[in-house]
């Protein structure tokens, strides 16, 4: 999922950061919460501790090596359809 440019504190985690150009990505997962403790355990950099959401979702942010912001959560659009093929 990719988003609009909003004026907020998410918004300030992607862009220009320290003259490198970085995008966000949001992937739709079914267990954020062990997602996380598998991308915090491999040393990932931690950018939005896991939280829900005020639509009902729960998510989490971090960053690559390359400062590539990816959120995962469990919002997923189309509510009553799998969120994954298969």
């Amino acid at each position: 999922m990719l988003g609009a440019h909003r004026d907020d504190a998410y918004a300030k985690r992607v862009g220009d950061i320290g003259g490198h150009r970085t995008d966000a990505i949001y992937l739709a997962v079914d267990d954020p919460d062990a997602l996380y403790e598998k991308v915090k355990a491999s040393g990932a950099t931690i950018e939005m501790e896991p939280y829900n959401t005020d639509y009902g979702s729960r998510d989490f942010a971090a960053r690559d090596p390359e400062g590539g912001l990816w959120s995962f959560g469990t919002y997923w659009p189309k509510v009553g359809e799998e969120s994954l093929p298969g």
